[in-house]
């Protein structure tokens, strides 16, 4: 994703869908094919980073290109399909593998986004030409209009040193490091709280409802405000949630646990595509976008090994809450104001 978040920036968008929804199916024949662990590992790199990194990334940057006056609801709406294929893909493959074996499962996979994926969204991107949220970028630049976004050429070494960049990763890099360490250690926290299995699996339908809720309503307060008037407020909700572990019964903490979560997660997918656009416009989009992805998986990485030394310490879950929502009040409160892109051109 560092690199070939790029592709957006170089390939009409019709192209890029064409060329990444192949890469998908080759994935997809690939695991159902496999003779070996070698040919099954490319597969699996194949569907990961073409389905879950490159598809929803085009998503986004064809969303914050064309949808020049209503963009916080089309970045709602590319987020509302990651949550109902969350809903709908696992128990309709849960249900396929019952009654037939898993290469037969992923064949079809990839028959199904060859023949009727493919097709179907390249027709959809054909009359998506140009890029209208650039063009009308450069007209504000040029009548001088205080909010324009930066018309400067970006590189990946200066992006990754520049203040406004980092200082947003220190909000929208959280979510998704919190909530993947919470619910890849949520039994060893089950068993702290006392929950049982079926109650934890219940309590996934309110982190579904909750996070379509939050990404509803971002959508429209972004129309209305802005992504960075937003940023500062997006993590209280999770840190509510987490709080409930020490501070409320078990039976109730559950469902605040993971309806907090869902909504600090709801919240954060429209404002970390949109907050990129409001800094630094849509011209290099997709490169943006891409090294804010592969910075995401690293720190995803980082935050079940930092969880599990905690909880291995002898941290109580108070003691970890109490942290979370300290960083979740403070740090947006110092990070956020006056974040604007630095705008000079930058190094290669």
């Amino acid at each position: 994703m560092f690199w070939l978040g790029a592709l957006a920036d170089h390939l009409s968008l019709r192209r890029a869908v064409v060329t990444v929804l192949a890469l998908l199916a080759a994935g997809a024949a690939l695991i159902a094919t496999a003779p070996s662990l070698w040919v099954l590992l490319p597969g699996l790199f194949l569907v990961r980073l073409a389905g879950q990194g490159l598809m929803g990334h085009l998503g986004v940057v064809a969303a914050g290109r064309y949808a020049v006056r209503r963009r916080g609801r089309a970045l709602a709406m590319v987020s509302y399909g990651f949550i109902i294929g969350e809903a709908l893909l696992p128990p309709i493959v849960a249900s396929a593998m019952s009654q037939y074996d898993w290469r037969s499962v992923w064949l079809v996979a990839s028959a199904v986004v060859l023949l009727a994926g493919l097709p179907v969204l390249a027709l959809l991107a054909r009359p998506l030409t140009g890029n209208p949220a650039a063009d009308a970028e450069r007209s504000a630049d040029s009548s001088g209009q205080p909010d324009a976004a930066p018309s400067v050429t970006w590189r990946r070494r200066a992006l990754i040193t520049d203040s406004a960049f980092l200082r947003v990763l220190l909000v929208v890099l959280v979510p998704a490091v919190l909530i993947t360490a919470v619910f890849l250690h949520q039994g060893s926290i089950a068993e702290r709280m006392g929950w049982s299995r079926m109650s934890v699996g219940s309590a996934f339908i309110g982190f579904a409802l909750s996070q379509g809720l939050a990404a509803f309503l971002a959508g429209r307060l972004i129309d209305r405000f802005s992504a960075r008037s937003l940023l500062r407020y997006q993590l209280l909700p999770a840190a509510v949630g987490v709080l409930a572990l020490g501070l409320a019964a078990p039976g109730p903490a559950l469902w605040v646990m993971f309806c907090g979560l869902g909504l600090t997660a709801g919240l954060n997918s429209v404002i970390a595509a949109a907050i990129w656009v409001e800094l630094f416009g849509t011209r290099q989009l997709g490169m943006i976008r891409g090294v804010y992805a592969a910075l995401m998986v690293l720190s995803t990485a980082l935050g079940p090994v930092m969880l599990g030394g905690l909880l291995d310490s002898g941290v109580t879950l108070l003691s970890f809450a109490i942290g979370v929502a300290i960083y979740a009040v403070v740090v947006p409160l110092l990070a956020v104001p006056g974040i604007t892109a630095r705008g000079g051109p930058a190094a290669s």
